[in-house]
């Protein structure tokens, strides 16, 4: 195998971890919270704090609309375009937040929700403008295969964010004053991200160039489409749940559902880590972006698996962990929620390698039709089910996305064989769970460590890593050590 492939895994194995730590503190804040805000001032309110982020989730989508990844994919291709980039992108966000605030801020006035609520999200609409201008130049690092920096913007913001949250709630305050932590949080890590940019790397070029804007928000569509319809399918649940059955349904959906959103970050960041790289491979090395992504999608499926089926099995325990008694209705949404894990860690970076060989318009396609489908599949099954329905109409969508993504990869890149990815991962985590079902009764840290050493146990016996992944993980230790 080429020297290069090796090299290349060494860099993605430095920025996969820095990003890992910048979002390990990103998702305790968030999961800590919101288990505090369950706990101190229960379902109702933690069921008006994700509504109100779920809608600020909508809102920067609609704000980005894609800009983001293109910054990635072709200021990795050729740097020189980065300030051109940057100061076009910042005037084109300008315009979509005025726009997108209005229009949000207009509807959730009109639904005549509880005054907290409504302030809730107005405040969380500010944050998401503010981070939508600091994503510009955290991706720039990112482009620049520099994650260091996006980790140390993003690490301070959110443990503002977490300090100021936790304060609030022990001092008695309710929901608005624990939002307001995200805004000053957000806030702060744009004013270090843009700082670091302009210093280090470039600074953006303040123009406003039409004929560009034409030109890249061509290209930006389909891919903010895709990430749209993406946001739908994950958090469109959240605010027909609100609508339909009330906020405190919305928090025992929710109080599941966060605890996966935290696994989910896990192939946000290899694959985030990975775009750049597979982005310069696609016009330098096609066997070499083959080799990378392939990997991928086998490092991933192989803790994929076990994650979904242990916390399936031990759900109840899961959720009484984390929130206590006061959610029993969660135990069913976590046991159904739990394969979104799998799901995920497959489509997720199947979805990067496209956004990479250019084939967002497909992708876009695909995204629409899974929108659509999810809205459908939430109208028809939340009425009678509640948040049991809305965990199926989440699951089927991403599986039904899954094969749109391994159809087109197929197709256009290389096709996948999935049965010698998925077998030997298979076979550990069905001992694994024999394990967890019989040894249910021992102490709940001492079952999933034994879980886990048992499952790579069984994955090393039946040889689950050959002789390539050996060299990947030699390659990548030696580059440590040196």
């Amino acid at each position: 195998m080429a020297q290069d492939h090796y090299t290349a895994w060494r860099r993605i194995a430095k920025n996969t971890g820095l990003l890992y730590i910048a979002n390990v503190i990103t998702l305790l804040t968030f999961f800590f919270l919101s288990i505090l805000i369950a706990r101190k001032l229960g379902d109702v309110t933690l069921g008006k704090f994700s509504f109100a982020f779920s809608l600020s989730i909508i809102s920067g989508t609609l704000i980005s609309l894609g800009y983001d990844t293109l910054i990635i994919r072709d200021v990795a291709r050729d740097r020189t375009l980065a300030p051109k980039y940057l100061g076009n992108i910042i005037s084109i966000k300008a315009v979509l937040s005025l726009i997108v605030s209005g229009v949000i801020a207009l509807v959730i006035c009109l639904m005549q929700y509880p005054s907290d609520t409504t302030a809730a999200v107005l405040i969380f609409i500010a944050y998401a403008i503010i981070t939508a201008f600091a994503v510009i130049f955290k991706v720039t690092f990112r482009a620049f295969e520099r994650m260091e920096y996006e980790a140390l913007s993003e690490s301070t913001g959110r443990l503002i964010t977490l300090s100021l949250g936790v304060a609030a709630l022990l001092l008695g305050h309710g929901l608005l004053v624990i939002v307001g932590a995200f805004l000053i949080g957000s806030i702060c890590a744009l004013f270090i991200s843009a700082f670091v940019c302009s210093r280090k790397f470039t600074k953006p070029k303040p123009e406003i160039d039409l004929d560009f804007w034409r030109r890249i928000t061509k290209a930006a569509i389909p891919i903010g489409f895709l990430s749209l319809a993406s946001v739908i399918y994950l958090r469109t649940d959240t605010v027909m749940l609100s609508i339909m059955k009330g906020d405190a349904v919305v928090g025992w959906y929710s109080a599941a559902y966060n605890l996966i959103l935290a696994f989910n970050q896990m192939p946000f960041i290899f694959a985030t880590a990975l775009f750049p790289v597979m982005s310069r491979l696609f016009v330098s090395s096609t066997s070499s972006l083959r080799f990378t992504y392939e990997k991928m999608i086998k490092y991933l499926f192989i803790v994929g698996l076990p994650l979904a089926l242990g916390t399936m099995l031990l759900s109840d325990r899961i959720i009484l962990l984390f929130y206590g008694e006061q959610f029993p209705e969660s135990i069913v949404a976590l046991r159904i929620v739990a394969w979104n894990i799998v799901v995920y860690f497959l489509y997720f970076p199947l979805g990067m390698l496209l956004v990479s060989i250019n084939r967002q318009n497909q992708m876009a396609i695909a995204g629409g039709i899974c929108a659509i489908l999810n809205i459908v599949l939430n109208l028809i099954l939340i009425p009678p089910l509640s948040y049991i329905g809305a965990g199926i109409a989440t699951l089927v969508t991403q599986a039904i996305l899954f094969g749109f993504y391994f159809y087109f990869t197929s197709k256009y890149s290389n096709r996948l064989q999935l049965h010698k990815i998925v077998t030997k991962p298979i076979i550990a985590s069905a001992i694994m769970a024999t394990f967890l079902y019989f040894g249910s009764q021992l102490n709940l840290a001492v079952l999933i460590v034994m879980a886990i050493v048992i499952y790579f146990a069984v994955f090393l016996l039946i040889k689950g890593f050959n002789k390539e992944d050996w060299q990947i993980f030699g390659s990548i230790i030696r580059r440590k050590q040196g």
